[in-house]
């Protein structure tokens, strides 16, 4: 061996047992250093704990929301449900509420067809009216013509050709007779002298039932046929059995209250009786 290398030998020999020593060294001061791997684990833990503790408080948070959550929605549930039952009772009261509606529309369609059957009906009944009122004008007519025709008739069954058309309108009919009230006023002689020139003379009453006719259409004293000589007779020679014997006045007049006695040159209005055997 060189003296060069001798100093390497020995350097290495150091270096050799200086390491071996250091590891021994470094592994004996690792097996002897507790109190500083008893801080790491230490604050590890309190790491670990206040990890936990974050984790429990979200949890709790998380359960609290949870909780929460599901009483609104438990609560939102029930007004959901009771609106429901809301709109299911408004549902059915609108399909009854048209259930209703639905009839009174038949009732009034109904309603409407009778109606107008009825108006049909009316119009009908206004043109058969109408025709019948027609047929009574028609037959008015007619039986206004037929009863002139029977005046015509009648007056031409008296043959007193110096009657005038005017004067015929004068005379009024009662009880198959004819009779004419004067609108003059003369003595009881020149009243019969007018009646018998109308081919009539002064009225004789025959009835009660004449002298109630007569008592209802005059409004004064009218000469009739009904003088005293003895007795009071009428023209006819018929005696009037009630008549006033001691009364001084020889001619009679009819009025509203019945029959009056008159002095026979006075003046009052006639009465004209005609009849067929004129």
């Amino acid at each position: 061996m060189t003296k060069s290398e001798i100093p390497e030998a020995i350097y290495q020999n150091i270096n050799t047992k200086d390491t071996e020593g250091c590891v021994d060294l470094k592994t004996h001061r690792e097996k002897h250093q507790p109190p500083q791997l008893t801080g790491s684990v230490s604050r590890r833990n309190r790491k670990q704990r206040a990890v936990e503790e974050c984790l429990g408080l979200l949890c709790a948070l998380l359960l609290t929301a949870v909780i929460v959550i599901c009483v609104c929605f438990s609560i939102q549930r029930k007004h959901l449900l009771t609106h429901i039952t809301k709109l299911n009772e408004e549902q059915e009261q609108l399909l009854n509420d048209n259930k209703v509606l639905t009839e009174e529309r038949e009732q009034l369609l109904k309603y409407n067809n009778d109606l107008s059957e009825e108006r049909e009906q009316i119009f009908t009944n206004i043109t058969n009216l109408k025709g019948e009122r027609e047929r009574l004008l028609n037959h008015n007519n007619d039986l206004t013509k037929e009863r002139d025709q029977l005046r015509n008739d009648k007056w031409k069954m008296w043959p007193y050709e110096q009657d005038l058309p005017a004067d015929k309108f004068r005379w009024i009919c009662y009880n198959n007779s004819f009779y004419f009230i004067s609108s003059e006023m003369k003595s009881w002689s020149d009243s019969r002298q007018d009646c018998q020139q109308r081919r009539a003379d002064l009225a004789i009453i025959k009835s009660p039932e004449e002298k109630t006719f007569f008592q209802k259409v005059v409004d004064r004293n009218f000469w009739i046929g009904l003088t005293k000589t003895d007795v009071w007779k009428w023209l006819d020679g018929t005696v009037l059995t009630n008549g006033s014997e001691t009364d001084s006045s020889n001619c009679a007049v009819v009025a509203a209250g019945g029959y009056y006695t008159s002095a026979c040159n006075s003046n009052n209005g006639w009465i004209c009786e005609k009849t067929h055997h004129y």
